[in-house]
């Protein structure tokens, strides 16, 4: 037994022997196989050995550097020091150069940490340009950087203390011919002029800049509060900006990340047109990527182009994840909270209908309501989003308000330069990122700054001028907050972690027992309130020209239960040859009928191809080319949708209007509207007597679009009568009096039914009927060339004598001369 122990012990070791043997046999190629197999231990412990035994080869440092960073392996301490080995033995190696690069774009825990390493990451893209100006990892790192710098600044202002800095307008200038990003400071803009003596207080107090809603930067500058305009730092930052981005993807067109960085910039400073060009490329290399036709959605979106933007949102859907069309189509906090139930009971209905409720043009195949609403979500997911918390944009604070309302009239960034404290809290970072590192502590991690700890050592801050605080570009946009202005109501964030994550301002414990109005700036609570009152807005505006489309809408009797409703609209004409016979234009014209249900019960369509002068009817001050659509409605208060638009698109007109149609189903006495005309005649063969006439019940109207006449005009009335009693013999007994008389007039004397005139303006016309049918057809002619010009009220009434029952109906027009 002893002999066989010793034997297997001896087995042991002479199979150790060759393991090590072998290991020491194994090089760095049988690393990177392993690696390449993604077998990361065993390359792990191939490159660790390598390295022990050849502690100057560089590159077995990277190699382990790429093991601790890019694997399940991830240690990024380890990573660090690795690299920081391998660039110790090759300092100018451009590929360990950007694997540190890409070592520093990870998140940190705080503020302070992650400008130093956002300072490191400039420096070392610098570099990294030196030794290779057209690396791409470089160009895209600065690009990015450029693109935080214009989105500080493009709609920044900056409220200083009232001690002005020696230097500060040559520093400025020196500072924007420069293109080295370290020296554009604090003090970078225009310093708008400020009275002397002007106190305007602490600048770190947010409450003394918005307080109870008196933010205004005009008033501001007017009242010599020294604002500092940062406009030129940010147009300087756009323009560096793209040119790094631009040689990024000239380097390498499939970096899919810089067309992102690339459409934000774009968005922020909206130029959409060089989107567009941009968008082009990505689409020879991302053809599928869903980002890229939401992209194209917005920036056709912004550009006007709205088909080629409804064609691009359509295609992202096919190729998203499930839960970004989610996103898309939620509509969840769109609605009043009267209507979030319903909403959650069938989504897909209630969507359809809210669509098409808020669709400002039915005429167009596309929903301007719906693309506005995707534009904003691709332009919040853009723009808002914050990826180190896993929130897309349309999740965060300011991407639901975007969402909410649109874009603001007013987006200001206040940034306060402060003094003091602040100051040696920035002079402890920049002595953190200009100072040697502890050779002990050589990583690529940056160990967390803890400047309330450190700051006690210094006590004076260094002078604007000296070197160090010619970095503070870095920190400025410390105590920082954003204004959204929409007229009617505001938000304000702040962003407390200095992480570029804002949040709606609330007033600290310490303002509000300085005696501030918890209510009045707290935007939590005020955001609450206007999300229930105004749950979202839109302002829809038309391309091309604007015109006035008048019309006048009347409903009857119809069949099955409807109303027949019927359309009278005229098209203002200027510039015409009535000799002619025809307007050689082409348009399209559509009525649409919505519920109050928001279903689209009618729609009508029409391409007009040409337009016969025989339409026009002359006004005082205007032509309208005049026609009529009908259609059939049911009863209910609806919503009429008359629009307009040349082939061109150059002029338009889109008018709304709430419509009531009654309900003419019950055996009850009943009387229609009252079309306006301005000719009526009888006919016997149910053709109308002119090309835009009607024919209805035997006669052919020509009905008035637009409630004006001129006093010498006679005024056509059409109406029907329904439901009329017969008496014992089978013969109807009614009266039917019609009472023209200035508006203000009319209430008091539509109490009165006969002897309306006894010496009051107006005109009054009366009809009594008797006959064997219990619908009547009737219409009226009235001469009001005795009235002056104005306002007047039509009214109608009609009495069933047999029944005793009364109805009337009315209409407004006006005289002119």
């Amino acid at each position: 037994m002893k002999r066989l122990v010793i034997w297997s012990l001896g087995l042991l070791f002479t199979f150790g022997c060759l393991q090590t043997a072998v290991a020491q046999q194994q090089t760095l190629e049988d690393g990177k196989q392993a690696f390449r197999e993604e077998r990361y231990a065993d390359a792990a412990q191939i490159f660790e050995r390598y390295a022990d035994k050849n502690p100057d080869d560089a590159e077995v440092h990277y190699l382990l550097a790429r093991v601790y960073f890019e694997t399940p392996l991830r240690d990024e301490k380890k990573a660090g020091k690795e690299l920081e080995k391998a660039l110790e033995l090759e300092p100018d190696n451009v590929l360990f150069m950007v694997a540190q690069l890409q070592q520093l774009r990870t998140e940190s825990s705080n503020f302070f940490s992650e400008k130093i390493k956002e300072y490191k990451r400039s420096e070392l893209a610098k570099k990294i340009l030196e030794r290779d100006p057209e690396n791409a990892f470089a160009h895209e790192e600065l690009g990015v950087s450029y693109i935080h710098d214009f989105w500080r600044y493009r709609n920044a202002i900056m409220l200083p203390v009232m001690q002005a800095h020696q230097g500060v307008q040559d520093y400025t200038n020196q500072a924007l011919e420069s293109d080295d990003r370290t020296t554009i400071g604090i003090n970078d803009g225009v310093l708008l002029g400020a009275k002397e003596g002007v106190n305007f207080g602490s600048a770190n107090d947010a409450s003394r800049v918005f307080l109870a809603d008196r933010f205004d930067i005009e008033a501001l500058q007017e009242h010599g509060v020294p604002v500092l305009d940062l406009s030129a730092r940010a147009q300087a930052a756009y323009e560096r900006a793209i040119g790094h981005l631009s040689q990024a993807l000239a380097v390498d067109p499939r970096r899919k990340g810089v067309y992102t960085d690339m459409m934000q910039i774009f968005s922020l400073k909206g130029e959409y047109a060089e989107a567009l060009n941009m968008l082009q490329q990505m689409y020879q290399f991302f053809p599928e990527e869903p980002q890229l036709w939401t992209y194209l959605g917005l920036a056709h979106y912004e550009l006007g182009n709205m088909e080629a933007a409804d064609r691009s949102f359509e295609t992202a859907f096919r190729y998203m994840e499930p839960f970004e069309q989610q996103a898309f189509r939620d509509l969840s906090y769109l609605l009043p909270q009267s209507d979030v139930d319903l909403y959650e009971q069938d989504p897909v209905l209630y969507a359809s209908r809210y669509w098409t409720s808020k669709d400002p043009r039915y005429l167009t195949s596309y929903n301007e309501r719906r693309l506005e609403h995707y534009a904003r979500l691709t332009y919040a997911d853009l723009l808002y989003g914050a990826p180190d918390i896993n929130l897309r944009g349309w999740d965060t604070q300011r991407g639901r308000i975007l969402v909410r309302y649109g874009q603001p009239q007013v987006d200001v960034v206040i940034m306060p330069q402060e003094t003091g404290e602040s100051r040696q809290t920035q002079d402890l970072i920049l002595q953190a990122v200009t100072e040697p590192q502890d050779p002990e502590n050589a990583t690529g991690e940056q160990e967390e700054v803890d400047p309330s700890a450190a700051a006690i050592e210094l006590t004076n801050a260094r002078d604007l001028n000296a070197q160090g605080s010619r970095q503070s570009n870095f920190f400025e946009e410390l105590n920082t907050y954003n204004i959204w202005e929409y007229g009617a109501f505001r938000f304000v964030f702040e962003d407390p972690f200095r992480n570029g994550e804002y949040r709606l301002y609330s007033p600290p414990a310490s303002a509000m027992s300085a005696g501030a109005d918890g209510w009045v700036n707290d935007y939590v609570i005020r955001a609450r309130e206007t999300f229930r009152k105004i749950p979202e807005r839109y302002e829809y505006e038309a391309p091309g020209r604007q015109i006035e489309l008048p019309y006048l809408t009347t409903a009857f009797k119809g069949e099955d239960g409807k109303a027949d409703l019927y359309l009278h609209y005229g098209i203002p004409i200027s510039g015409i040859d009535e000799q002619e016979e025809m307007l050689e234009i082409t348009a399209n014209t559509g009525m649409f009928l919505i519920s109050n249900n928001h279903d689209l019960l009618v729609e009508r369509r029409r391409t007009i191809y040409g337009l016969p002068t025989s339409h026009i009817v002359d006004f005082k001050d205007a032509k309208l080319w005049v026609d009529t659509q009908a259609m059939q409605a049911p009863p209910g208060d609806h919503e009429v949708s008359m629009e307009f638009e040349t082939a061109s698109g150059a002029t338009v007109a889109v008018q709304r209007r709430g419509v009531l149609v009654p309900d003419f189903s019950e055996d009850r006495l009943a009387v229609s509207d009252l079309m306006l005309a301005y000719r009526i005649e009888e006919v016997f063969d149910d053709k109308a007597l002119g090309a835009n006439e009607i024919v209805r019940n035997g006669f052919s109207i020509l009905p008035a679009p637009w409630s004006v006449y001129a006093v010498d005009q006679p005024i056509y009335a059409y109406y029907e009568t329904y439901n009329l009693e017969r008496d014992d013999s089978g013969k109807t007994d009614y009266d039917v009096e019609l009472l023209l008389v200035p508006k203000e007039q009319a209430k008091g004397l539509r109490k009165l039914f006969k002897g309306l005139i006894g010496g009051e303006k107006g005109v009054s016309v009366s009809y009594h009927g008797s006959e064997t049918l219990r619908n009547e057809n009737l219409y009226q002619i009235l001469d009001a060339s005795d009235q002056e010009t104005g306002l007047y009220t039509l009214i109608l009434r009609v009495r069933d004598n047999i029944a005793g029952r009364t109805v009337e109906t009315e209409r407004d027009l006006f005289l002119e001369e």
